[in-house]
């Protein structure tokens, strides 16, 4: 009863999504992560092809170089001023919300996919809302835009399923670091983090299923392996890779918030060293 009443009033909302699917037919495109490799990846050799650009990506200096044909944030509740902290389960002061707001209206042309229970929060009037209606394991089967969406766990998983609605044939992912052998943690906005995992990967099912309706490849920085077929990265764009610290990247008034949502156990990477003094 509950998902037929949702379905009767969402219906009006989510019918507006129709006009994205297939858009891009038979097409290649790039889907930019969040990994710690983005450190290393020079975003003008990546403007040929649309691009799908997942959570934090807002947030990097060089994110208007792109061809982004549409941003998500599946997270629900994401955008209001106040929220429920899931890590320390108290209500507070929404600090990432505001901050990704802040970003968002900067760029109104680029279609935002997110939640439906961010209607009332959104500040882009180019929002297009995704539901799962209970089907909360991307599953193929509920793969539709305009009604039961079930890839939503996560930023790669929106990124993917959004591709292969959109009609993508091919995607090429960047900053997906958790796909690479061994996995790699840390992303782009945070202080480098130590640690790689050889186990399994948490994908296998995702890719697996997907691979009958996509072509996934992914950029290799420093010669790394991947679940993958991989794309090595100085060959893709004739370049070699070059770092930049998250300092070089990101705007300081941005770095300032990330790290007060840090300290505020609002997200779990560490931003700014202890002794760093950030001139705004």
């Amino acid at each position: 009863m509950k998902n037929f009443l949702l379905n009767g009033l969402l219906r009006p909302v989510l019918k507006k999504n129709n006009t994205f699917k297939n858009s891009f037919f038979d097409q290649t495109c790039y889907i930019f992560g969040n990994g710690a490799s983005l450190k290393y990846i020079d975003f003008n050799y990546f403007t040929d092809y649309p691009t799908i650009g997942i959570n934090h990506l807002i947030l990097h200096k060089d994110f208007q170089l792109l061809n982004t044909c549409c941003y998500t944030l599946p997270e629900p509740m994401s955008f209001y001023n106040y929220f429920k902290n899931p890590y320390k389960l108290e209500y507070e002061k929404n600090i990432m919300g505001n901050l990704f707001r802040s970003q968002i209206v900067r760029f109104p042309k680029i279609p935002l996919f997110t939640s439906f229970t961010n209607i009332f929060g959104s500040p882009n009037k180019n929002t297009y809302y995704l539901h799962h209606f209970g089907k909360r394991k991307p599953d193929l089967n509920y793969l539709d835009i305009c009604s039961e969406f079930s890839y939503l766990a996560g930023g790669l998983y929106a990124g993917i399923g959004l591709a292969i609605s959109f009609g993508f044939k091919r995607a090429i992912l960047v900053g997906c670091d958790y796909l690479m052998k061994p996995k790699t943690y840390g992303h782009f906005y945070s202080l480098p983090k130590e640690g790689q995992d050889e186990g399994s990967n948490p994908y296998e099912k995702l890719l697996d299923d997907c691979s009958s309706k996509i072509n996934l490849e992914i950029i290799s920085v420093n010669n790394s392996s991947s679940w993958l077929s991989c794309i090595d990265y100085e060959t893709f764009t004739g370049s070699a890779a070059k770092y930049r610290e998250n300092t070089e990247i990101i705007n300081k008034n941005n770095l300032l918030e990330l790290n007060k949502a840090y300290e505020m156990g609002q997200h779990l990477d560490p931003i700014l060293p202890k002794d760093f003094l950030i001139e705004v």
